[in-house]
């Protein structure tokens, strides 16, 4: 082994005593306060254009600032933001000091709301928060007075940018703190005339607002963020149902055809929570209804990210509600059937039109995703919805149907069968009655 140098052990100890200078311990690091994520690559990959904006940037993250290439159209974006930006000055006639001013007093808050390396300085930094959040409020009032602006507006004039923008907007590495837009929506004095930015911001995302949520509920007066906004709609109501403790993982539930074919019945819910599953005792599985689209995935991937990334499942304050509800409907579903059946009982809606396409979505969306632990409601479900199908009668009426009814081709053979089998009896019968 060749020999170090005198001296090699000291300067080696004086380097990494500098390394270690100002670094702090691991549970004083600030991770608690970070809410804003990238999403993991084992996550992204899976597909990673749900989570990448394609067409304007909000926050550090995606920012083009310093980029040098202008074909980028995140680049290209940067020009309309400036005059939404101005727009947003004349409407309020704030000046530029007010906003600079508090947005440097809050520049560390918005800095540790960040999970990852942010290398902008603090000029650079605050310039792409400032002209994102200023942004975002004109947008979404001028969406508030549609009428007014409809004609002028150079989003509102096209349609499919408006929907582009919303799409990007609620990306889980697209956010500003919420706390940034509201503040900053206050200081401007809007909510004089205008209601409070919760309100506007509701009304913008009214198409997702799935239980109608009030802007006063205590739910949505502390967001994070737009994709935990997103989020709290599809949360549930009950507060019994919010605080339960955990329960346990599951490894296994049968199929929507499978249970089907053991004779349990599925039913669309009246209830307007997605989350809502409720399995009685004389085998009714009702389910709330649940409307798939286009965006579907994308909205559903950056939720479930943000569930990954934040939630704790032994938090006792708060749990991946979406991704147990997913990680039940993936068991559900595993083929176009599933689904079929599903849309029949008018619990799926299908605005995609195929059904093999929902089936993948709804089987990808939990992919590389951590198995939650799910409530003991769902738990409770889980174990008797196998129950059901594992009893005796209930599981050879299963492999009866599935073997001899599944399809329309066996359908018609087990009728032939039974009509030449029921002819060949009556004959037999003819014959003897014949020699008596």
């Amino acid at each position: 082994m060749e020999a170090k140098p005198n001296g090699y052990m000291s300067g080696l100890k004086d380097e990494l005593v500098e390394m270690l200078k100002g670094v702090t311990l691991p549970e004083l690091s600030g991770i608690h306060e970070q809410y804003i994520y990238k999403v993991p690559q084992r996550i992204r990959q899976a597909n990673p254009q749900a989570y990448t904006p394609q067409i304007i940037s909000i926050g550090p993250f995606h920012s083009p600032h310093g980029s040098s290439s202008s074909d980028n159209i995140l680049h290209q974006m940067e020009e309309l933001k400036l005059k939404y930006l101005k727009g947003f000055l004349n409407r309020t006639k704030l000046c530029l000091d007010d906003i600079v001013l508090k947005l440097e007093e809050w520049e560390n808050r918005i800095r540790s709301s960040y999970a990852g390396l942010i290398s902008f300085n603090s000029n650079d930094f605050l310039k792409i928060i400032i002209i994102d959040a200023c942004f975002i409020i004109e947008h979404f009032l001028r969406f508030f007075r549609y009428k007014n602006w409809m004609k002028n507006d150079p989003i509102l004039l096209k349609p499919w940018l408006l929907g582009d923008i919303k799409r990007d907007v609620v990306l889980l590495e697209n956010q500003l703190p919420f706390f940034v837009l509201e503040d900053i929506y206050k200081l401007a004095g809007i909510n004089l005339e205008f209601p409070s930015f919760i309100t506007i911001t509701i009304y913008y995302f009214q198409e997702f607002n799935i239980q109608n949520i009030s802007p006063n509920s205590e739910r949505v007066l502390c967001p994070k963020h737009f994709t935990d906004l997103l989020r709290t709609f599809l949360l549930p109501s009950s507060i019994d149902f919010a605080q339960e403790e955990m329960g346990d993982a599951i490894e296994h539930v049968y199929s929507v055809s499978q249970l089907s074919e053991a004779g349990l019945v599925f039913d669309v819910s009246e209830s307007k929570c997605l989350l809502d599953l409720n399995f009685d005792d004389n085998g009714v599985l009702k389910m709330p209804c649940f409307h798939v689209h286009d965006t579907t995935e994308i909205f559903m991937r950056n939720i479930l990210a943000f569930e990954e990334c934040h939630i704790s499942d032994i938090s006792d304050q708060d749990s991946a509600y979406i991704s147990q509800y997913f990680s039940i409907l993936n068991f559900l579903i595993n083929t176009e059937k599933d689904v079929s059946i599903l849309v029949d009982k008018k619990i799926i809606v299908n605005w995609m039109g195929d059904t093999n396409a929902v089936a993948t979505m709804v089987n990808n969306l939990c992919k590389n995703l951590a198995m939650p632990i799910l409530n003991p409601k769902y738990l409770s479900i889980c174990y008797r919805l196998n129950g059901f199908y594992e009893n005796p009668s209930n599981k050879y009426k299963a492999i009866f149907v599935h073997e001899y009814f599944n399809t329309p081709w066996k359908i018609a053979s087990t009728i032939t069968a039974v009509l030449l089998l029921l002819f060949t009896l009556i004959q037999a019968v003819c014959s003897i009655c014949s020699f008596l």
